[in-house]
């Protein structure tokens, strides 16, 4: 079925998407509920810069809802943990929190609109997340509960710019 809004969908510009700096965007946008939440954001450095294939708004998108949700999951004073890195023409982010982690029970409705855990939340983010990548052709998983006990990790992989020479 073509419509009209997934016409206009597909005619946003396809372009290399540079991560480093795009996570450092959506950093400066969640600013204030970072410092608010005391959270500590630890970005793993790479020695290339990991450049995504899409229109910039959705890899932005799909960052913020990532990032955000593991900073809203971690306890005050948590550590979230993102790395980046390109590998088989695919570039993949990694988030991991120290939250609770996900009850087995909602694995299979996290990604649902409407869809939350959190007290005054919508439960749009992750099937927002889930839209983008599944436009973007890309894709995304998670570990709950880490070997740890506690936390999640979400995995991105979206197309990569180009391959690695």
């Amino acid at each position: 079925m073509n419509t009209a809004a997934g016409t206009a969908r597909a005619q946003k510009p396809v372009a290399p998407v540079s991560l480093p700096t795009t996570i450092r965007q959506v950093m400066d946008e969640l600013g204030v509920l970072i410092a608010q939440r005391r959270t500590v954001v630890e970005i793993g450095r790479t020695a290339e810069d990991p450049l995504a294939r899409g229109p910039d708004q959705a890899v932005k998108q799909i960052i913020y809802h990532v990032l955000r949700n593991a900073v809203e999951a971690s306890p005050a004073g948590g550590l979230v943990r993102i790395t980046q890195h390109q590998r088989a023409g695919q570039v993949v982010i990694e988030v991991s929190d120290e939250g609770p982690g996900i009850q087995p029970t909602d694995f299979s409705k996290i990604m649902r609109r409407g869809f939350t855990t959190k007290s005054g939340a919508k439960g749009q983010g992750l099937a927002e997340v889930e839209w983008r990548l599944a436009e973007l052709h890309g894709g995304i998983s998670w570990e709950s509960p880490l070997r740890t006990g506690r936390g999640t990790c979400f995995t991105v992989m979206l197309p990569a710019a180009a391959d690695p020479q």
